[in-house]
């Protein structure tokens, strides 16, 4: 591997492993009467992001309103060089009809803050930016989002681009609801309840911006082929009960008879909670899955994770996922209402996103590196992050076992080494450590300040970071809590209501399904107030059983 080689090979022949001839050859975990493979020689070869069945691709924190302009880009074209947005708001000022240059501004600056909105951008997260919403197709077809206000440059859509929608509607088989994909692609080219202004906005926008084709559901679909071919490779996305309640629920948001800029904040904010909800479905069932493995080998066996209802294989059900009712969560009050650091949705926030969450990446790049190190080490191929595979193949297979726990400590003991620049001073890993635990944290080691950037941050934006429709809030830097806002529990309550007068209990129930519950009984009252204020309480009596939870306009008696 370098120079110093020697003091790592002979640091390796001391390895149990070294008793069945696992040992280093030039560069190469060397294993008899196995493939072996090569060591990882660079951060990035480290990584192995990959889990097709997780995600589409590996997400980076964006502003939440960018979600639904990147899906409508991705399904159409532009024949020539988009522009700026920026372009189309100075041409607002200019080409807007008014008798004087300050009704034009005036006009301009309504028209601004009806087809943009704000949020926190640059790195700090402190300074806010402004983007284009895609209230017609026309927009996101036509524009790219600027990096800078006022500045030259467009950023990538670094969470998902268009292929998130295609994911999150795929059946087991790779095939994508069709009819669900043609009626959102419709919510964008629909010009019903356009007024004379807007559709004087987009007539200055075509003057400015280049030919465009589509938005249409076979463009979408066909680029994100690779996406589909590798999540059908891979046996079908991860937890395929959740991807079905995505597409009942966002039905559910289709049908609602709302403004063209409601509709469109409503299908954010439905794709922001269950893109929420599966990073941390993700980060706590793979990292038991792993924990699983790790308990096949001596040392191992901390906790019971083989008691977990998804730890084996998916439950089956979003109510019984080992994720129900973990998100222990306050309601908001509008106001400003003091926490204590030992309050559940305190404490389950800091479990589930510092121990589960933060770490998925390396719990993800963990498996990975495992999947090669059993074929390594004489076993079957496997597909990427496919955890209970490997757990079947080294609980079959003793003797497999006993190989791919001396490659898993080498390549820990080689991953340690490089962190030490090329010293075997505290390469190796502590005696009577799993190999395969070992390699967890020497990956952890190597990513504690960077593996921020695929889970946390990601969920920061979609469900911290926004003005209305959040799941996640914090006072100051004092603590970060799971609390619903009111425009988050609207949603929650039509997707779990539906048309119907639900009974308290099952309204509470139904959130279970989303990993959400009210963190404790002060708070189920609490709860209730908030959705009495609401107007989508209906008491017959005062006792408990007889509240029922309801949507906007469905509390008749007759309906119960």
């Amino acid at each position: 591997m370098t120079d110093n080689f020697t003091d790592l090979k002979r640091l390796a022949d001391q390895l149990p492993g070294a008793a069945d001839g696992v040992t280093l050859e030039d560069g190469r975990i060397v294993v008899p009467g196995a493939p072996g493979m090569d060591i990882p020689q660079t951060p990035k070869a480290w990584l192995q992001h990959e889990a097709p069945a997780v995600w589409p691709n590996t997400p980076h924190g964006e502003p939440r309103p960018t979600l639904l302009f990147g899906i409508v880009k991705d399904a159409g074209a532009a024949h020539g060089r988009q522009p700026l947005d920026g372009a189309l708001r100075d041409a607002l000022e200019r080409d807007l009809p008014g008798d004087s240059p300050q009704q034009r501004q005036a006009l301009a600056a309504a028209m601004h803050s009806k087809f943009w909105t704000t949020a926190a951008g640059g790195r700090n997260r402190t300074s806010e930016r402004r983007y284009l919403l895609p209230l017609h197709a026309q927009l996101p077809l036509s524009f790219q989002q600027e990096k800078a206000e006022g500045g030259k440059t467009a950023f990538g859509y670094k969470m998902f681009r268009g292929t998130i929608l295609p994911f999150l509607l795929s059946s087991p088989s790779g095939e994508v609801d069709r009819n669900l994909l043609d009626q959102v692609l419709e919510v964008f080219t629909d010009d019903q309840d356009l007024t004379r202004l807007d559709k004087k906005v987009l007539e200055i926008a075509a003057d400015i911006a280049p030919e465009i084709s589509g938005p249409q559901t076979e463009t979408l679909i066909n680029s994100s082929q690779k996406v589909l071919q590798r999540l059908q490779e891979a046996g079908g996305a991860f937890c395929a009960p959740s991807l079905d309640q995505f597409r009942h629920d966002l039905g559910q948001v289709l049908a609602l008879d709302l403004p063209r800029r409601d509709r469109i904040h409503q299908l954010t904010l439905l794709l922001a909670l269950h893109l929420t909800t599966r990073l941390y479905r993700a980060g706590l069932v793979l990292s038991l899955r792993l924990d699983r493995c790790v308990a096949l080998f001596p040392g191992g066996q901390n906790g019971d994770p083989i008691s977990a209802a998804c730890a084996a294989r998916c439950c089956g059900e979003p109510g019984r996922c080992d994720l129900s009712g973990t998100m222990r969560f306050r309601t908001g009050s509008g106001s400003f209402r003091p926490v204590k650091l030992t309050e559940p949705c305190v404490t389950s926030y800091r479990d589930l996103t510092s121990n589960y969450l933060l770490p998925l990446p390396v719990t993800i790049s963990t498996a990975n590196i495992a999947r090669h190190a059993v074929y390594a080490a004489g076993g079957p191929t496997l597909t990427p992050a496919d955890l209970e595979g490997l757990y079947d193949v080294l609980a079959e297979d003793a003797a497999l076992r006993a190989r791919f726990d001396a490659v898993a400590r080498l390549l820990a003991v080689c991953r340690r080494y490089q962190l030490r620049r090329n010293s075997v001073v505290g390469a190796p890993v502590p005696a009577g450590l799993p190999g395969l635990h070992a390699l967890r944290l020497a990956l952890l080691e190597s990513r504690r300040s960077t593996m921020r950037h695929e889970g946390r941050d990601v969920v920061h934006q979609l469900a911290k970071e926004v003005r209305t429709g959040r799941l996640i809030a914090s006072n100051g830097n004092a603590a970060t809590f799971f609390e619903l806002d009111e425009d988050m529990l609207h949603l929650l309550v039509r997707l779990v209501c539906e048309d119907q007068l639900l009974a308290y209990s099952r309204f509470l129930e139904g959130l279970r399904h989303y990993g959400l519950a009210p963190q404790n009984p002060a708070e189920e009252q609490l709860l209730q107030s908030a959705l009495s204020r609401l107007g989508m309480l209906k008491r017959y009596s005062d006792a408990g059983e007889s509240a029922y939870v309801h949507h906007s306009g469905i509390s008749n008696e007759e309906d119960l």
